[in-house]
This record gives C-alpha cells, structure tokens and sequence, in this order.
C-alpha cells in the first residue's frame, strides 16, 4: 500500500524518511489507541500526504529562494552600548541587489560621477592599481570591494557628496565589512540623491580619527575623518566603497565609475565574453597600453559577491587614464586577444571584447 502512495518526483532520502515516519505512526496508533486496521490505515495515509505536501513546500521554496532578498546582512544587530554605530532605517529595509545590465554594446550609456574625490586636492586621490575593484591582488588577498587611495597617516578624507552620516565609529562588534574589525574605524554616508530608486552608500574605511556623527548631514569637501590603517590595513590609505540598494559588503559597485575622473582623464568600462554572448565569469586580467608602452592591469570581476553597475552591466572597469588611442589586450584559453578603443575627456568609454 506505502508504495501505491508513493509520488514522482520525491528524492530517495524525502520518499525514505516519510516511509520510516509512516511504520512509526502506524505502530503508535496501533500500540496506543488499539484503532481497527481501517482507522490505521487511514492516519497512516493521512500522515504520508501531510509529509509530502510539507517535502514539495520545502523543495519549492530550496529552488526559488534568492538567499540575498528579504535577509538582513551579518551582524545589522546593533549592540546597546555602541549607539553611535546605530544605522538608518536603510537597514532594516532590504532592497534588491543591483541588477546585472547586459544590454547591446550600441545601446548608449550614461556617465553618473556623483561623488567628488574624498581627499584634496583631487590630484592626490586617483586609485591606487595594485588592488582595484574586483581583484585579488596578487591572488593572496580577498576580492575587493572597493578602492584604495593611498595617503600619508592623518591626511583629511572628506564628503564625496552630501549625506546624512549613518555609521561613525568602529566595527569592533558590528559587521560592516567581511568580519569584525575589518575596517576599523569607518564613516559611511547615505547620499542624499537616490539612485534609480534605490538609496547610495560611501564608504571609508582604515581611518585614524572620525569627525562627524551618526545622523549628522554633511555637505561636499565636509571632514569626515583621517586617513590611518585601522582594522585590516597594511599601512595608512583610504579605502572607499559605493554601496547600492543597502549598506551591505555584498551590495557593492565598482567606484571608479562614481567618482569624477581626474581633470583632463576619462574612464574605462567594458564586457569581456565569450562568442555565446556570455560574460566571463573567471578573473582574467587584460593589459592595457598606450603608445605601446605598458601602463595599466584591470581584472574581470570573478563570479561571485561582485555586483556590475546597473547603467553599464560592466566586468571590468578602471579610471583616470588620459585620452588619446589605447589598446587592450587579453591573454585567454591560449589565445591572445586584442582590441583598440579610444578615452576622451571626462567621459567613460564602453569596450566589449569577444573571446573563445
């Protein structure tokens, strides 16, 4: 009779554990109650299709849960005796991550640099290139989720934009990054523009002195604190982060296409895929040069906690390079591949590369 009522589409351990639950009902019923085999019969039924509707709720629900929706990042719990790490009602209102934006490469695009340089002058704050934004480093150090600018100790880091101050102070017990303490001292600020709806966060990290407060409004070129090398930092620099959606480390976009490029340089963004239209997922670095000569390194973003920009649907992006003719090229599956492409002033240029 158990295998009359078994039904398609069960996995074996599903089908075994309501079969076991069934003998134990069965014999419980019998052994407690003294019910007629037709009674028995009946709540053993009854029991199997109660365990099966919960197994194909539960089965459902495995294949379409988006682990990301409606979950409240690690560590949004704030502890009563740190109010000045409190948040803004931001958190505690998940938004979608943004959306990746993979549209035809002729379809334009539009330049959104919201943010002002968080150092001054300007000049003294372009990206540092030995890490950027979706690398590994040297394949020793955890993807990056933001830029590094690198200063000496105490230099003031300023308002990229105007904001309320939402996080300022340490994240000795509050998560804000990977783990505890990853930052250090830190400052975030929620813009006060939103962003195709959703709501902008900066922010810095590494920090030796925080100077504004949590619910404090600040307006561009505003000091928020000092340059330092709290938290995990191998010496003094800024490290900066654009946040969409939710103050989230898994909510992050590429800076370099937020910040306003240095005076007189342009930026760079584009989709590395392969001949199926489909963006290459691994972390493949591309050489870029001018002139001929060697200048710059930008990785793809590896499959994984990176977010492409939802204007441009990028995997690789880097900024401030001088305009003029530039080549790329890029070294894949024993293949070497190369394309020109040309920068202008104060603008990004999109780039697609087609590889097998």
């Amino acid at each position: 009779m158990l295998g009359q009522d078994n039904r398609p589409g069960l996995a074996p351990q599903i089908w075994f554990a309501i079969v076991m639950a069934a003998i134990v009902v069965g014999l419980l019923v019998v052994h407690q109650l003294d019910l007629d085999d037709g009674v028995v019969q009946e709540a053993v039924h009854l029991q199997i299709e109660r365990l099966q509707a919960s197994a194909a709720e539960k089965e459902e629900r495995d294949l379409g849960e988006d682990p990301l929706d409606g979950a409240e990042p690690p560590g949004t719990e704030i502890e009563s005796e740190a109010p000045a790490m409190a948040p803004t009602p931001g958190w505690q209102s998940p938004t979608p991550r943004p959306t990746p934006t993979r549209r035809p490469p002729e379809e334009p695009r539009r330049d959104h640099y919201w943010l002002e340089r968080p150092i001054r002058p300007a000049e003294d704050a372009a990206a540092a290139r030995y890490y950027p934004y979706g690398s590994r480093m040297d394949g020793s150090y955890p993807i990056h989720h933001g830029i590094d600018i690198v200063r000496p100790l105490g230099t003031p880091v300023v308002a990229p934009a105007s904001g309320v101050v939402v996080v300022a102070g340490d994240d000795d017990t509050q998560v804000y990054g990977a783990r505890t303490g990853f930052y250090g001292l830190l400052v975030v600020v929620q813009l006060d523009q939103r962003y195709q709806g959703m709501p902008v966060y900066v922010l810095m990290g590494h920090l030796s002195e925080v100077h504004v407060s949590v619910g404090q409004h600040v307006a561009v070129g505003d000091v928020l604190g000092l340059v330092g090398e709290t938290g995990y930092a191998e010496g003094p620099h800024l490290h900066t982060e654009v946040r969409l959606g939710r103050n989230d480390y898994y909510h992050t976009v590429n800076p370099e296409l937020w910040y306003r490029p240095l005076e007189g340089r342009g930026t760079l963004a584009g989709l590395l895929m392969t001949h199926d239209g489909e963006p290459v997922t691994t972390e493949a670095k591309l050489v870029l040069r001018r002139d001929g000569q060697y200048l710059f390194e930008v990785f793809t973003y590896p499959d994984g906690p990176l977010n492409p920009d939802p204007e441009w649907g990028e995997n690789f992006a880097i900024g401030d390079l001088q305009p003029g003719n530039w080549t790329a090229e890029v070294f894949y599956g024993g293949v070497l591949y190369t394309s020109e492409f040309q920068i202008s002033a104060g603008r990004t240029t999109w780039l697609v590369m087609e590889v097998r």
